[in-house]
C-alpha cells in the first residue's frame, strides 16, 4: 500500500473566485428568482452539481411537508367595484411561507457552493495524485 496523502484545503486566488463566482450567481439567481443565474452556478459546479441538485430538491420536498410552508405558487386573486366608474381591481397574493422561501434559497445558493468546494478538493486530489506518479 502506497502513501496517501491529502490535498491542502488552503484557499488559492483561484479557488476562492471560482467559488466567489458560483456563490454569487446562485445568489443572484435565487433572489431574482431567474433560473439563468442558477443553471449558471449548477454547470460550473459540474460534475459535484450532479449530486447537489437533486438533494436540494430533496430536502426542498421534504420541507415542503411541514405545517404552513405551503411551497406552491398557487395564489388568489378577487376583484370588486371601486365607486360609480364600475372599474375594478385585482389583488394577487402568494402563500409561501416566508421563513419557507428564505430557507429554500439559502439551501440552494449552499448546495452549489459546496458542491463548488467539493469540485476544488477533487481537482487537489487529482492534482496530486498526478504529481505523486511523476516523481515516483
Amino acid at each position: 500500500m502506497g502513501h496517501v496523502t491529502f490535498p491542502s484545503a488552503r484557499p488559492t486566488w483561484r479557488s476562492t473566485t471560482y467559488l466567489a463566482a458560483v456563490a454569487g450567481l446562485a445568489t443572484a439567481g435565487f433572489v431574482s428568482a431567474s433560473p439563468a443565474p442558477i443553471v449558471l452556478a449548477a454547470v460550473l459546479a459540474l460534475p459535484a452539481s450532479i449530486v447537489a441538485v437533486p438533494c436540494y430538491y430533496l430536502v426542498y420536498g421534504l420541507l415542503a411537508l411541514a405545517t404552513d410552508a405551503n411551497p406552491s405558487s398557487s395564489s388568489g386573486s378577487g376583484s370588486g367595484s371601486s365607486g360609480a366608474r364600475g372599474g375594478s381591481r385585482t389583488v394577487t397574493t402568494d402563500d409561501t411561507a416566508t421563513w419557507f422561501a428564505v430557507t429554500t434559497h439559502v439551501l440552494g445558493v449552499l448546495a452549489l457552493v459546496l458542491a463548488a468546494a467539493l469540485n476544488v478538493l477533487l481537482v487537489r486530489a487529482v492534482l496530486s495524485r498526478r504529481r505523486g506518479r511523476v516523481a515516483a
